[in-house]
C-alpha cells in the first residue's frame, strides 16, 4: 500500500504542483475536485456492483482506490484540460487519452493488480474513461462559459 500511496497519490501531486501549477494556476483548484469526485463516484459504483478488485489489498475495497481517486485521477483530469485548451480537436484528444489510460490499466490487468469480474472487461473500462473525460471536458466548457476559467 505504501508503494500505491507514493506512486499514485504523492508523485502525481508533486508533478502537478511543480509543473502544471506553474503554467496554469486555476486548473488544479477548479478541475481537481471535480475529477476527484467523479473518480470516487465511478469507483464506488464499480466496487458496489463487484466489477473487480484492486490487488494486493482487497479489503476495504474503497480505501485501496483512494490514492487513485485523490491523486492520479484528479491530476489526469487537470492535465487533460491543460492539453485540451491547446488542442484544435478536443474530442479526438479525449478519445486518444481514453485509449492511453485504458492501455495503462490493461498493463495492471495483465500484472493482476486489477482483476475484473461480473462481466466487466477492458472495453467497459475504455467507455468508463471516455465518459468520465467527456463529462470533465463539458464541466470545463461550463466553467469557461460562466467566465470562471480561461
Amino acid at each position: 500500500m505504501l508503494y500505491t500511496i507514493l506512486a499514485f497519490l504523492i508523485v502525481p501531486w508533486l508533478i502537478a504542483i511543480f509543473h502544471l501549477n506553474q503554467r496554469d494556476k486555476k486548473l488544479i483548484p477548479l478541475i481537481a475536485p471535480f475529477a476527484s469526485a467523479s473518480a470516487f463516484l465511478i469507483n464506488e459504483i464499480w466496487f458496489y456492483y463487484d466489477f473487480g478488485e484492486l490487488h494486493p489489498f482487497t479489503h476495504p475495497k474503497t480505501l485501496n482506490a483512494a490514492p487513485f481517486n485523490l491523486g492520479l485521477y484528479p491530476i489526469i483530469g487537470c492535465y487533460m484540460i491543460y492539453f485540451l485548451k491547446k488542442s484544435k480537436r478536443p474530442y479526438l484528444t479525449i478519445f486518444l487519452l481514453s485509449l492511453l489510460i485504458t492501455f495503462c490499466e490493461f498493463t495492471f490487468l495483465l500484472s493482476e493488480k486489477i482483476v475484473y469480474a461480473n462481466g466487466w472487461n477492458i472495453y467497459w473500462t475504455f467507455f468508463a474513461y471516455l465518459a468520465a473525460f467527456l463529462v470533465g471536458y463539458w464541466f470545463y466548457l461550463y466553467l469557461k462559459k460562466i467566465d470562471v476559467i480561461d
